[in-house]
This record gives structure tokens, C-alpha cells and sequence, in this order.
């Protein structure tokens, strides 16, 4: 398995990283099988978060017996420095440690979060208390809005970013990635697959790379490994066969051109029935900071997945009232490398999903 350091932690991290997303769904048995293969195979870095299920007692009982040093990045959502702390506890007592290697701020995704967790009392308090008495390395953040993850980061609190990167949802390399990497942060790299929008069935489509067909699922992930700032690309597994089928990805990284970066984008847009490439740079330059890519996704999993109800519902308390917000000002077409008509997308997202 090859190697990257995790910025200033100074953690040789194996490149490809388990997460634990997923295991709000499988068995114990299954769950605590597919981390001691990924171990096996050469898997270091362990992805999770309070929020995911009971992933972390899974951890503690998977690693059990283990030999050398894994990595374990927990997450946590809460926002007050009093949650964080229990929540700092509560993940010691699940993984069954004296010390966690990283604790990260999960989800921030909007200046106003981000400030107040930054604020006195709030969870970044709570961390560097936590750090002070030794039950805790490595502080980190994770979101999916760059421009908010670049704003944090520029602290020099942070040690370690968090972060989607695939390829329909690549924007933080423009700046976040860049940035992180001359602050010598960690960058773990989360949904490669986008969520498993990318898990498409090789029967049902196959790609083109360096030559030979390959799965989607495939070519996504080394279009994520072969980003050389990335650390690790984590990825949600659920049992032993998806662990054998993506670990050894990891044992040699391919370059790519950026014509095949390219086509990779390209292929991946129509697999995932979609003309957005997920940069987000309409995001970044919307004066009400509307989330328009988590819109077009929401709309490719009830159009194309069979998931109207989540989606629906997911857009009816989150999105909806920003959407309602645009006033077609064109901002974002400017700023849209493909020169999309956003406005018009969004309302035809807004009926369809509504």
C-alpha cells in the first residue's frame, strides 16, 4: 500500500482510507470482517464520526489484536464546547482509547456554523482543552463547502481538512486543496464515489482508461488517487468483497493526463445522468449562498435512482427555501466553466422536486 504524510501530523497514511459512513447499515459481524481485511491489505486510516452509527464500537472491536499503528479520525456534529466534550468521551469510551488520534468538527458548511464553533465556548474550545489534557492528538474540520473550509483552515487551528472530492464534485481543488497543502494540512478526501452515484454496475456502463475498460467505480477512484495533494481517498465499505475490490487501488497510483481527467469527467457526468461537473464555483459566487449542486444531485437521485421520497423530502427542509432566494442575476453562469443556464435549472429542479 503506498503512502502519504497527513500534513503536519506527520502520520504516513496508506492512500486509500476506510469510512465508516455506510455503517449505519451493515451487521457488526460484516462491519468488523471488512475493516480487518482492509487492515490486511495495508489500510492504515479509519474514517468515522458519532453520527455513524455504532461504527466506532465496530472500530474498537476490529482492531483488537492489531500490531501496528491505525489511524482513527472521529467526527463531531455538536456545536456547544459542553456537547463536544461528551462527545470527545463518548468516542474514547466507543473505541476503547485513552487518546483520540484526530477529532474534527463534522458538517460545517456555513460561515455562521464556522463562527460559532470558533467562538469562546464553542467546540473548537472544547477540542484544544481536550488536547491540553492529552485525549486528543490532531484537530480537524470536515464540510462541503470549500470556500468555508478555506476560511477555517487560514486559522491555523486545523491540522487535517475533510472533504468530497470525485469526479462530478472536484472543486476543492482550485483552492482549498492548494491552500491546505501550503499550510501543511492533511487532506482526507471523502465520497469518491459521490455518494455512490459513481457505484454504477459495470454491466451497465464501462470506462475508458489508459487504454482497457474499466467499472466507474474504478476510474473514479483513481482519478481521486491520482491527485498527489490528497493523503487519502476514503472510501465507504460495507463488507469484505467491496474492501478486495477497492483496497488495492491503492497499491499503484496512476498519473493522468489532463485530457483523461477530462474524458473521465465527461464519462462520469453521463453515467450519473448529469451536465454538472460538481465544481461549485456557482456556489461560491451566489450572493445567497444557495447550495446549487447539492440541488442538481437531489434531483439525479429522484429522477434516476429510485430515491423521490429522500430526495424530496431532503429538498423540501434544506434547499427549497434557498431556491426561492435566486433572482436570476447570472452571477453563477458567469462563474459555470460549462456556461450552464443555473437559473433555469433550478427551476426546473424546483418543479420537479417539489
Amino acid at each position: 500500500m503506498l503512502k502519504r504524510r497527513l500534513g503536519r501530523t506527520d502520520f504516513e497514511a496508506s492512500v486509500i482510507g476506510f469510512g465508516c459512513g455506510p455503517y449505519v447499515r451493515p451487521t457488526r459481524e460484516e462491519g468488523v470482517k471488512a475493516l480487518r481485511r482492509a487492515i490486511q491489505l495495508g489500510v492504515n486510516l479509519i474514517d468515522t464520526a458519532r453520527s455513524y452509527g455504532d461504527s466506532e464500537a465496530i472500530i474498537a472491536e476490529a482492531l483488537k489484536d492489531v500490531g501496528h499503528k491505525v489511524f482513527v479520525a472521529t467526527k463531531s456534529r455538536l456545536g456547544t464546547g459542553e456537547e463536544v466534550a461528551r462527545s470527545i468521551e463518548e468516542s474514547l469510551r466507543q473505541l476503547q482509547v485513552s487518546k483520540l488520534d484526530l477529532i474534527q468538527m463534522h458538517g460545517v458548511d456555513r460561515e455562521e456554523d464556522l463562527t460559532a464553533r470558533l467562538a469562546p465556548g464553542g467546540a473548537l474550545e472544547a477540542m484544544k482543552r481536550a488536547r491540553e489534557s492529552g485525549k486528543v492528538d490532531f484537530i480537524g474540520i470536515s464540510g462541503h463547502r470549500p470556500e468555508v473550509l478555506a476560511k477555517a483552515i487560514k486559522t491555523g487551528e486545523f491540522d487535517v481538512v475533510t472533504t468530497p472530492y470525485n469526479l462530478l464534485n472536484c472543486g476543492a481543488d482550485y483552492s482549498l486543496f492548494p491552500l491546505a497543502e501550503e499550510l501543511d494540512i492533511g487532506i482526507l478526501a471523502i465520497k469518491p464515489l459521490d455518494a455512490r452515484s459513481l457505484a454504477v454496475p459495470r454491466e451497465m456502463i464501462e470506462f475508458e482508461l489508459n487504454g482497457r475498460a474499466t467499472s466507474v467505480a474504478e476510474a473514479a477512484l483513481r482519478f481521486a488517487l491520482a491527485n498527489r495533494r490528497i493523503t487519502s481517498v476514503v472510501v465507504g465499505m460495507t463488507n469484505v468483497a467491496e474492501v478486495e475490490a477497492n483496497v488495492p487501488l491503492g497499491y499503484e497510483v496512476q498519473s493522468l493526463s489532463p485530457e483523461q481527467q477530462a474524458r473521465l469527467k465527461e464519462q462520469a457526468r453521463m453515467a450519473a445522468h448529469t451536465s454538472c461537473d460538481g465544481c461549485a464555483r456557482c456556489a461560491e459566487i451566489c450572493p445567497y449562498s444557495i447550495d446549487i449542486v447539492r440541488v442538481f444531485k437531489q434531483q439525479v437521485l429522484a429522477r434516476h435512482y429510485g430515491m423521490k421520497e429522500y430526495a424530496r423530502a431532503a429538498y423540501k427542509e434544506v434547499s427549497r427555501p434557498q431556491v426561492q432566494m435566486c433572482t436570476s442575476c447570472q452571477l453563477c453562469i458567469e462563474n459555470c466553466p460549462s456556461q450552464l443556464d443555473i437559473p433555469a435549472l433550478l427551476r426546473k429542479a424546483d418543479i420537479f422536486l417539489s
